[in-house]
């Protein structure tokens, strides 16, 4: 009989660490399959920034790790071109990412989803590893610990933020970090803390920086908690070491990071602290039941810390229980405490997100609460004691208190829906008379059973509860657009594709370069470098903070940019429709260009057109040296066209580029106008009618024709039409744009209608340009005699010869990263920055060759360090294996003695 029970143990165990994983991952399985994910049905997992930036990412590191390498550190598909060690180190060093090379072309949101499944799976079982080794800790049940890696597993911000599918690396090992430290403190053994901790940094820097912030406070409570130990100090100090190690192991990949961060992400911290909260905390209340999530939360809501009624109740019940010392008690206080405040404290919300308010997804470390509630549930569970009437008292009266302030105030509160509240009354009372029996008698299998149902089948309804308020990409959205725009490239000329830039007047997201593998001129990343933004202000272009879109441009701008091929739709697209359900999606025209026709036709594809743009210069020219003297204005972007392009051809007499033209009617619709120019400030006569503004012109030449737009109008105020069809203006934009009305359409009457969508909109800078086709036409062919002759076009490398005349310079439109080296004619030249965005060189008269080089900055020196830490990890290791040799050598000579 003792034989069947040793062995019987740890196959129940094993079952426990399976369900661990398996539930989680079955949860995710199980709901988007039955919400007909393909190839269940037509929808997926893509919603949000899910689906309009990492799975274009995430066919980029298909195409790196299976044939481009050269796109590790550089890729021209970033914008006009930019270092991608930053967007790895974010988004792509997931070892589970190695999942996606096995599910191509239509399969990659299958992937996705099995490698969202598998991360939530791994998250439980991490988890219960936790709490089935904690050292010195008494024995918590395996239901137990199954039903709290659950809580952990299915928690809120899993839940809510398992789009952010980089983030959940560092919630997987959270447990392991923890269980790391408590090894240190515990048995001073670090060497558990120190790789969990190096693995969370390298696999995203940006939640592994929340885990060093929380490694501190753990470490912190388990001293405290532990005060009697011996050795505190060589404990400190072997944290100390430890930590500084982990991160030194990836300095490699964090000193690189750090300079391209100097120059994107962190241009954007906040430049000072202000004391105040940036919403009332008791808001925080309602976010503690179960379906407590909109798209509106995702947005600007407050922290998802949902983990389940009886993780809660627990937790409270650590603060009553006598058997809990004070001191520990104390401790824990101060952790609860200045974890809710950062959740609403500005500092403090801003020193989890290192500098920066989060743009959406708020509160990004709100899984460290949930896992902080597990620790307190568990540490009360494992003091286990018959309840005395007082605790009753304050358990029951805190629940009253929770669940009165949702009945009195779900009408203030938008995503607490009827059904939701229910589900929680039901679950907060059931839990509560669960846990006084509990600790009210001995405890028996089936009550404790019946806790950890009750609990799991809580996580469960609100997985599916809170999921129900997101809208997913349907899955022909995604693969119909992106299979038909494969097979259109396949018709581009592959040389031309690698050596020069592509745009399209339609798209999916704007990171479609990553996803066709195209050097183009729009991106949505985190860590774009803002000097891209600045110049895309200055022409005319749609920027922000994390993104630009090239969508507003013109004759001049995209022969300066080397746009040679364009891509747009045709009328072949309403046949192809039928056959192709929600093709729209991604061929909804987005930049209104109709000048683009005006390029020469290369071949129809059925519903695309791919035409070629032969004034279009190569990435490498030669241009007059007064370029270099040129500055840009703001909010000007004809001005700063005409500055450019007589600084690249060195026109000495400013020769106007752009004409104004006069409307020749103007009509007003249900409006008035504080001035008769067409820049005035329009009022609606009657708010309950449309009102509307209808400019109108005829073209005399066949000339492109731009209307001007500031910056103050965007798409929540106006729309816009040219003879009744949309032209989209839908983004933000940070300056004054230009609009292409026109294009070889003479003697046609032009109606601009702008619908206002308020009651008083400002239009702002309302000019009417025509552009002088043929000067334009001289100036590029004569910068196109000097075209370098490019030998080799790669992601990090690009080399050619170039023929400079006198006053000349050699002229890039490559991007001023740091990181680039430039040899010419084999010896290194040191480069300048030319407009504040490009690189350029002054070179001699004359044939030269030339090789640019891209390396990240502070690459060698990272690798330096990383080796020297590795080293010292290992003389660490080594001392540490030759001092248990020699405690094992005298053990076995006091026997021998004997």
């Amino acid at each position: 009989m003792i034989k069947k029970r040793i062995t019987a143990k740890p196959i129940s165990e094993k079952w426990f660490y399976g369900l661990s994983f398996a539930i989680p991952l079955l949860a995710v399985f199980i709901y988007f399959a039955l919400a007909h994910s393909f190839p269940f049905g037509n929808s997926s997992l893509l919603t949000t920034d899910l689906g309009q930036e990492y799975i274009d990412f995430y066919q980029y590191y298909r195409r790196v790790l299976l044939g481009h390498p050269d796109q590790f550190f550089y890729s021209f598909s970033s914008s006009l071109g930019g270092p991608m060690l930053g967007t790895w180190a974010y988004y792509l060093l997931s070892p589970l990412n190695l999942i996606l090379l096995l599910t191509p072309g239509k399969w990659l949101t299958v992937g996705v989803w099995l490698m969202t499944a598998i991360k939530l799976g791994l998250t439980g079982w991490t988890m219960f590893y936790f709490l089935d080794h904690r050292p010195q800790h008494a024995y918590l049940h395996h239901e137990w610990q199954l039903a709290l890696s659950l809580a952990y597993a299915l928690c809120g911000y899993t839940t809510a933020y398992q789009l952010n599918i980089m983030w959940l690396d560092g919630v997987i090992l959270l447990p392991l970090i923890m269980l790391g430290l408590e090894y240190l403190v515990n048995r001073g053994k670090y060497w558990t803390y120190l790789w969990t901790l190096s693995l969370a940094i390298l696999t995203n820097y940006y939640i592994g920086y929340m885990l060093c912030l929380f490694s501190v406070l753990y470490f912190s409570y388990l001293m405290i908690s532990n005060w009697s130990a011996n050795k505190r100090g060589t404990i400190i100090a072997r944290f100390s070491l430890s930590s500084l190690l982990a991160g030194s192991l990836n300095v490699w990949l964090l000193l690189p990071n750090l300079l391209e961060l100097r120059a994107s992400k962190a241009t954007y911290n906040a430049s000072k602290m202000i004391w105040r909260f940036q919403y009332n905390p008791l808001k925080l209340i309602p976010k503690l039941m179960l379906g407590s999530y909109s798209f509106d939360q995702m947005s600007s809501g407050q922290a998802n810390i949902f983990t389940g009624t009886i993780v809660l109740f627990l937790a409270l019940l650590f603060f009553l229980l006598r058997a809990i010392p004070g001191r520990q008690k104390l401790a824990a206080g101060g952790i609860t405490l200045f974890l809710l405040l950062s959740f609403c404290l500005e500092p403090l919300d801003l020193l989890w997100h290192g500098g920066q308010f989060p743009v959406w997804y708020p509160s990004r470390f709100s899984f460290i609460f949930s896992a902080w509630l597990i620790i307190l549930a568990s540490s009360a569970l494992a003091h286990r004691q018959n309840l005395r009437l007082w605790q009753v008292g304050v358990l029951g009266g805190f629940m009253v208190a929770w669940l009165g302030y949702l009945f009195f105030n779900q009408n203030q509160i938008d995503y607490l829906k009827p059904i939701n509240l229910a589900f929680t009354c039901f679950f907060a009372i059931v839990s509560f008379f669960l846990i006084m029996f509990y600790f009210s008698a001995p405890p028996r299998n089936l009550l404790r059973f019946a806790l950890a149902i009750v609990l799991i089948s809580e996580l469960l309804i609100n997985y599916q509860a809170s999921l129900q308020q997101i809208s997913y990409t349907r899955q022909s959205e995604y693969w119909s657009y992106t299979g038909l725009l494969n097979n259109a490239l396949k018709e581009v000329n592959p040389k031309r594709l690698q050596t020069q830039r592509l745009e399209k007047t339609f798209n999916r997201t704007n990171d479609d370069p990553f996803q066709f593998g195209y050097a183009g001129g729009q991106t949505f990343n985190s860590m774009l470098d803002p000097i891209i933004g600045k110049f895309y202000d200055q022409i005319g272009q749609a920027a922000g903070d994390n993104f630009v879109n090239y969508k507003y441009g013109t004759q001049i701008t995209d022969s300066l940019l080397g746009y040679q091929t364009w891509l747009t739709t045709n009328p072949a697209i309403n046949q192809e429709l039928p056959e192709l359900p929600d093709l729209s999606a991604g061929l909804t025209t987005t930049s209104f260009r109709p000048d683009v026709a005006s390029y020469e036709l290369v071949k129809n594809t059925g519903a695309v057109s791919i035409y070629q743009n032969t004034n279009a210069l190569n990435y490498v020219f030669a241009a007059n040296q007064a370029i270099t003297k040129t500055s840009l204005l703001d909010n000007q972007p004809v001005t700063n066209q005409e500055r450019i392009l007589a600084g690249l051809t060195g026109t000495n007499s400013y020769q106007p580029l752009y004409s104004l033209v006069n409307f020749d009617q103007v009509k007003l619709t249900n409006l008035t106008r504080d001035t008769p120019t067409p820049a005035a400030v329009y009022t609606r006569k009657m708010n309950e009618l449309p009102g509307s503004v209808t400019f109108t012109f005829t073209p005399t030449t066949n000339n492109s024709y731009y209307l001007s737009l500031g910056s103050v109008v965007n798409s929540d105020q106006i729309s816009l039409t040219v003879n009744d069809e949309n032209v989209p203006i839908n983004e933000n934009f940070r300056a004054a744009i230009l609009l292409n009305v026109a294009r070889r359409e003479i003697g046609k009457k032009i109606n601009i209608t702008i619908s206002l969508k308020k009651n008083q909109v400002y239009l702002q800078n309302i000019n009417l340009y025509q552009l002088d086709q043929t000067t334009v036409n001289q100036r590029f062919k004569q910068l196109k005699s000097g075209n370098a002759k490019l030998t080799t076009v790669k992601g990090d490398q690009l080399a050619g010869t170039i023929k400079l005349n006198k006053n000349q310079l050699l002229m890039t439109t490559i991007p001023a990263n740091t990181g680039w080296q430039l040899y010419v004619d084999g010896q290194k030249q040191p480069t300048q920055k030319v407009l504040k965005t490009f690189l350029g060189v002054k070179l001699s008269t004359g044939k030269h060759q030339f090789e640019f080089k891209f390396q990240p900055v502070g690459w060698l020196t990272g690798w330096i360090i990383t080796l020297v830490s590795a080293l010292i990890i290992a003389a660490l290791w080594l001392k540490e294996q030759a001092t248990s040799q020699q405690g094992l050598t005298f053990k076995w000579r006091q026997r021998l003695k004997k």
